[in-house]
């Protein structure tokens, strides 16, 4: 787990959780839980530790679900936010022990605006894969969410997003859950089959990805308002997916939203179809470290140089384009730099002295036409100029004063 984009606060109570994890600060609070930052002292690496309320979690419910325990501490897979262990504070409450991922998450991301559609493929692929695999071992998220999709700093893994969170359901006595009013899951993301209170499965997860997908895409929650605004919506109307989106991205996420669960295709192949539109739109700027450069870097009022991004360079906000590349001839292509200065250089004066010897021969005709009026004086008509430029207007004044009627 991670931090959610907030500078985070130090842990208030300084100290230790079961004589073993050395609390260093707060980095996220909700309504079941906060999640500190903490240093393992007995292996020597930071974890996230997961500290429930003791209404919803104590150390004897998560004693008393030790299969579940195991079962979600035995799933592995890269894009998974690993389980390590689970133990108590000393109030008792329930503590799960948590990779810790150094970075932000979707929801904080996406504050700066949508993201480019290879960022959203890629966060996206990383995501179906990993709920691909929990859904092939029997588990269901049921709270996919943009603060539950962590983004790394590094991804040099090749993972660009991880998800967390997972099983809390599992970990939680439903029937407590229930008298208590709390619903797992985060309202604007629930499928409607959650909202309407009815058994859940993989399809579930499938629906709500594609609700975070689309908002990734257009920077809009499809089901905005209060909790119970946004559960109700969803059961009198489908999301509305912009006919400005790519087609592709239209019939994918179409298909994750369907209204009956048997409609949305499963995990697997949501991978599957948004790995080919990774492969046909990734460019070097979305690759790589590009790829983390476009989901990571700050806005533009935390960057003063940030530079007007073109439509061959779409970026998240924040992001600075390479300058666009000069155009180039075949001719000047081949050319040295400082000697295309040199010859556009000779080729002005040039241009300038067979601009003024005109001017100069059209003065001195006119005099001779004019028949019996002075000629101005040449001396006075022409102005200094030095180097071969002024040289050539020397003996041009030369030529004309020696020249008669």
């Amino acid at each position: 787990m991670s931090a959610t984009g907030r500078t985070p606060a130090a842990a208030p109570d300084a100290g230790r959780i079961a004589d073993r994890y050395r609390l260093l600060q707060r980095i996220g609070s909700g309504g079941m839980a906060e999640v500190f930052r903490a240093h393992d002292e007995l292996l020597g690496r930071d974890v996230a530790l997961k500290v429930f309320r003791r209404e919803f979690a104590s150390a004897d419910d998560l004693r008393r679900q030790k299969g579940e325990v195991r079962l979600l501490a035995n799933l592995s897979h890269p894009a998974l936010v690993t389980l390590f262990d689970t133990t108590s504070d000393d109030e008792g409450r329930g503590v799960l022990v948590l990779e810790f991922v150094d970075g932000t998450d979707a929801g904080a991301r996406l504050k700066e605006g949508p993201l480019p559609a290879p960022a959203v493929a890629a966060l996206a692929v990383d995501v179906a894969r990993a709920l691909a695999y929990i859904h092939g071992k029997g588990v269901v998220h049921r709270d996919i969410a943009p603060a539950n999709i962590l983004l790394p700093s590094a991804t040099s893994s090749g993972v660009h997003a991880k998800l967390t969170d997972l099983g809390i359901a599992r970990l939680i006595d439903d029937a407590r859950i229930t008298s208590t009013g709390f619903v797992i899951g985060t309202a604007s993301y629930l499928s409607p089959e959650q909202a309407a209170g009815r058994p859940v499965g993989p399809p579930s997860d499938v629906y709500s990805l594609g609700l975070v997908l689309l908002e990734c895409l257009t920077g809009a929650r499809a089901f905005p308002g209060s909790g119970v605004e946004a559960a109700v919506a969803r059961l009198s109307r489908d999301p509305d997916v912009p006919d400005t989106l790519d087609p592709e991205w239209r019939r994918v996420i179409r298909s994750m939203v369907a209204r009956e669960p048997d409609h949305r295709p499963t995990a697997a192949t949501v991978a599957e179809e948004l790995a080919g539109l990774l492969a046909r739109d990734a460019t070097p700027a979305t690759a790589g470290e590009g790829l983390e450069r476009t989901l990571l870097l700050p806005s533009p009022a935390e960057s003063p140089e940030a530079h007007e991004p073109t439509a061959a360079t779409s970026v998240l906000p924040g992001t600075r384009p390479e300058p666009a590349a000069p155009r180039t001839t075949a001719a000047t292509s081949r050319m040295p730099r400082p000697l295309r200065g040199v010859r556009r250089g000779i080729v002005g004066i040039v241009l300038a002295s067979a601009a003024l010897i005109v001017v100069v021969i059209g003065i001195a005709l006119g005099a001779m036409i004019g028949g019996g009026q002075p000629a101005p004086d040449p001396v006075k008509s022409y102005p200094a100029v030095g180097g071969t430029l002024g040289d050539h207007l020397k003996q041009l004044e030369h030529d004309v004063s020696n020249s008669g009627p």
